[in-house]
């Protein structure tokens, strides 16, 4: 009987790891991805209770996708690729390098892709919404 439910078992947790765990806006954040979120917070030794962090991450994420969405500002492929990019170069890798790597530890390439795709496209949001609305003179930028 023990096997029967172990093996029963499997297929329920599969199905409970991609269920919804929070829903922001409409937008499911699953316990898959704050799983990986938290292994890849782990990896790149940030501070704070990893699954903590993620799930707050994943939150932000999807409130900014709102906004980026509200906005009508769209991530294209060149800017993603740029920012996977300047990202691994951080490790001295190339975005494949550094996906690899990833993948070494139980990371999937898409955890480090939405967690860039998140970054580069709430810096766009932050450009639409600010950009000319802070006045910059010459005398601060030489001073800083």
């Amino acid at each position: 009987m023990v096997l029967v439910s172990l093996a029963l078992g499997t297929p329920l947790l599969a199905q409970d790891l991609f269920a919804p765990r929070l829903y922001v806006n409409d937008r499911a954040i699953t316990t898959y991805e704050v799983e990986q979120r938290a292994l890849f917070l782990r990896v790149l030794r940030a501070p704070g209770n990893p699954e903590e962090e993620a799930l707050k991450a994943l939150t932000e994420d999807r409130l900014r996708q709102t906004e980026a969405e509200r906005l009508g500002i769209k991530l294209v492929e060149k800017d993603l690729t740029a920012g996977l990019t300047e990202f691994a170069s951080r490790a001295n890798l190339t975005a494949e390098e550094f996906a690899a790597e990833l993948e070494k530890a139980g990371i999937a390439a898409e955890t480090f892709r939405d967690f860039v795709a998140a970054g580069v496209l709430w810096r766009q949001v932050v450009r639409a919404k600010f950009m000319g609305q802070v006045p910059i003179s010459e005398a601060a930028s030489a001073s800083s």
